[in-house]
């Protein structure tokens, strides 16, 4: 059994060897577990071991290469070193080709196997440090506790750190375009531009200016299938050049296969993102994300607007997990901060007034008190921009001014 507390992973079938191997690292410090059956080894190492493997090019059950293709696909980026005799060199040197760190030739020099140990396994902490703030930063943007989002969470974490170019498709308001921003910011292209472009019936596309804008960045284009079919295959060309400078995401509300099928993609750029296409479900599909994306948003606008937090009631509750939400997450946040301001509920609270034998005031007061309040709150939701506030509340800015005449509500108060 694999003992994930161990650092370095020595694979011989040489029991003198491992053991002499062993004795060195571990008086170096090291934890070395060390393994002359290989088989089933690769399955039993844990995602995200801060580790290194040592292993010899033959084996007497499966090759050096064998298993090198092994550990690859588990972990493209765990660190292996493999050990050769003279005569194996050229096995190695494929192994390096393959993916390997590096390799040793027998007769080993301690100091050079404790030199490219501890650079591997310094190489390989500071992956792990980054993947582990890459899910961090992802916990923190992509709310939802559904096994589809902590996947989600998990998928994107790994597309961040390789360059394969990626189609992100879904309804509108699912989370495309913020997936391909975090996939940028979380990548090794970080500081690099990140380009955005959607494409429109009947616009031309100035592709090679979009090509230079994005040099060694993210180029991320919606709506392909409105691209001529020659742009879409200068797209494709500009990708499969050795080297290229760019990443591409393609952003799209359909799916691949009906793009193909409908002819609105070129079968170049089909086969280039056939492997590496990720619907984004709708809330519809994923209820139990819907209550804890809103209260977070909630959280977060109450912060912003310096007011204490509001938690939803039963009868919210139950309002919001029987929606369809056709906008999907853009419009459960936009609903979760017209309630933190208080507006949400008012448009859906019954409009019944209790009975008092108490005096209560003119209801032309009353009117004129809940129209001044209904103003100021979209003020301070809209931070003062007036377009934006005679929008929400479907009225002429002409007449919005005379009603904030009217309350003595001056803009400049609620702007930040």
């Amino acid at each position: 059994m694999f003992n994930p507390t161990y650092n370095v992973l020595l694979i011989d079938d040489d029991l003198d060897i491992l053991e002499s191997y062993q004795d060195l690292l571990q008086q170096e410090g090291y934890q070395v577990m060390t393994c002359a059956d290989p088989m089933d080894i690769v399955a039993q190492i844990p995602q995200n071991w801060i580790g290194v493997i040592l292993c010899d090019v033959l084996l007497p059950t499966i090759s050096g290469l064998q298993l090198l293709d092994q550990i690859i696909q588990h972990d493209a980026h765990l660190p292996v070193i493999m050990i050769t005799g003279h005569g194996d060199v050229p096995m190695a040197v494929e192994a390096v080709k393959k993916g390997a760190t590096n390799f040793l030739e027998k007769p080993i020099a301690p100091e050079n196997l404790l030199q490219q140990v501890a650079q591997a396994l310094e190489k390989r902490t500071t992956l792990m440090k980054n993947r582990q703030w890459q899910l961090e930063k992802l916990t923190e943007s992509f709310i939802g506790q559904s096994e589809w989002m902590m996947a989600m969470r998990h998928q994107l974490q790994k597309l961040a750190d390789i360059d394969v170019p990626l189609f992100l498709w879904g309804e509108t308001g699912t989370g495309r375009y913020h997936s391909a921003t975090y996939l940028h910011k979380l990548s090794a292209r970080q500081n690099a531009p990140f380009v955005y472009y959607e494409c429109l019936p009947q616009t031309d596309c100035n592709l090679d200016r979009l090509l230079e804008d994005v040099q060694q960045g993210t180029l991320v284009v919606k709506n392909i299938h409105y691209l001529p079919q020659t742009i879409q295959q200068h797209l494709a060309n500009a990708l499969n050049i050795e080297g290229c400078a760019f990443r591409l995401i393609l952003l799209s509300d359909s799916s691949l296969l009906t793009l193909i099928q409908t002819q609105q993609i070129s079968s170049e750029l089909y086969y280039l993102f056939l492997h590496t296409q990720f619907e984004l479900l709708p809330l519809k599909k994923r209820p139990s994300d819907i209550l804890p994306i809103f209260c977070h948003y909630v959280h977060k606008s109450c912060a912003r607007l310096n007011k204490d937090d509001v938690e939803p009631n039963k009868k919210l509750i139950q309002y919001l997990l029987t929606q369809t939400w056709p906008g999907n997450v853009k419009e459960l946040i936009h609903v979760a901060e017209l309630y933190a301001i208080g507006l949400f509920a008012e448009q859906h609270a019954p409009m019944t007034v209790p009975l008092k034998t108490t005096q209560i005031k003119p209801l032309d007061e009353q009117i004129n008190e809940y129209e001044k309040q209904i103003i100021e709150d979209a003020l301070i939701f809209y931070q003062g921009r007036i377009n934006d506030v005679a929008t929400y509340l479907n009225i002429p800015r002409k007449k919005l001014y005379l009603r904030m005449k009217k309350h003595h509500i001056d803009k400049k108060h609620y702007k930040c």
